[in-house]
């Protein structure tokens, strides 16, 4: 597999990996158990200079943005993180996909600004899009003198306990159109719920509740080009990390269900031989598939995001496919907490419902009938 990537691509995979395996994933499960947010995992990221990894490198970045030189080498991130701990993995892409917008609707000011608590002090940024009941029009941004006045709820703000900034995607109720804006956390009229956040997996991926009452955000905090966050897709480039995360999950659980296998002697048996084939064709399939889609969006990027929801789809159902046998391979003495795979398999259950798993297949199953599509359901 490891021949798909360029010498650069396979020096940060191995930079990486050794991350994740001598600090990453040894507290992983502390973490779990806590519910607490990965601080002495973002500490490394930052030493390591990772934060900043898709902004240009105009801006102290490395390129690896959609718009950059190397898009595939901050999903290879995401998909080595993921194999240590996905909700390190996943706070990563909140912050780096939030990056990646500030550069793309803000100014060099607004992007100096938003991304100096990063640059100087490691701190994330948010992507606060979705609200409760599904919906992303509830919150509304009405035109004050001097800025706006968010009124609203969103949830699932990943990060927002470690940002001093927060991106948040609002709809102007003059407008009608989808505001993003840039607002510091100790706004009056902004209450950040860290409590709110307690699921079943994913546990160190702390997300809290907010809660705008006309909280006022200035004119200048306000980023350019109203109605861009849909027009240009970024929902479904938001959609490409999670398809990472699954990935590099997927292959930290198969490889332990294997090396498990082999030190209790259970390698014999053919049908195991196949169950194990079975997943590692899967893997292999929906990783391939996967980083063709990232190439091919960087010369139309509407075909790249549809390939994208072929692989996410991929991963899904190989996912759920390895759930199903895993017991069968290595009993349940395996699923005991003093080992990963149950923790791994409770972060998929939670984070693989991302925009549920048929909304993928419908919009390419649309495409390929050439009927109308929607990426921003991505």
């Amino acid at each position: 597999m490891e021949t798909v990537f360029s010498p650069r691509q396979q020096e940060l995979v191995e930079r990486i990996d050794e991350l994740v395996f001598s600090s990453l994933s040894k507290r992983a499960a502390e973490l779990d158990q806590r519910g607490e947010f990965p601080d002495a995992d973002f500490r490394d990221l930052h030493r390591e200079g990772l934060l900043l990894s898709t902004l240009p490198r105009k801006d102290g970045g490395l390129g690896f943005g959609f718009d950059g030189d190397d898009p595939l080498s901050y999903f290879l991130i995401i998909e080595r993180l993921a194999m240590g701990n996905p909700s390190t993995a996943h706070c990563f892409q909140v912050h780096s996909n939030a990056a990646q917008i500030v550069r793309a609707f803000g100014s060099d000011e607004q992007v100096a600004r938003f991304l100096a608590p990063t640059r100087e002090h490691g701190r994330l940024l948010v992507g606060a899009g979705s609200e409760p009941g599904g919906g992303r029009g509830g919150t509304v941004a009405r035109p004050v003198r001097g800025g706006l006045s968010i009124t609203g709820v969103k949830h699932y703000a990943t990060n927002a306990s470690r940002s001093d900034w927060l991106t948040v995607h609002v709809r102007n109720e003059q407008t009608n159109l989808l505001e993003t804006v840039v607002v510091h956390r100790e706004s009056a009229g902004l209450d950040i719920d860290e409590v709110f956040w307690n699921p079943a997996g994913m546990r160190a991926c702390v997300s809290p509740l907010l809660t705008f009452k006309e909280c006022f955000v200035p004119d200048d905090c306000v980023l350019a080009r109203p109605g861009a966050f849909l027009t240009e897709h970024w929902l479904g480039k938001i959609n490409f990390g999670f398809t990472a995360n699954y990935l590099g999950t997927l292959q930290a659980m198969f490889q332990w269900t294997v090396d498990y296998m082999r030190q209790r002697g259970q390698v014999d048996t053919q049908v195991y031989q196949m169950y194990v084939g079975e997943i590692r064709a899967k893997i292999d399939a929906a990783r391939l598939l996967y980083y063709h889609a990232v190439n091919l969006a960087r010369q139309d990027m509407v075909q790249g995001l549809l390939k994208s929801n072929e692989a996410k789809y991929l991963a899904v159902d190989c996912l759920q496919r390895f759930k199903e046998i895993a017991g069968q391979l290595v009993g349940s003495t395996a699923f005991f907490r003093s080992f990963p795979l149950e923790r791994m398999m409770r972060d998929m259950d939670v984070h693989s419902l991302h925009r549920r798993h048929h909304f993928g297949a419908v919009m390419v199953g649309q495409a390929e009938l050439g009927l109308p599509f929607e990426l921003a359901h991505s």
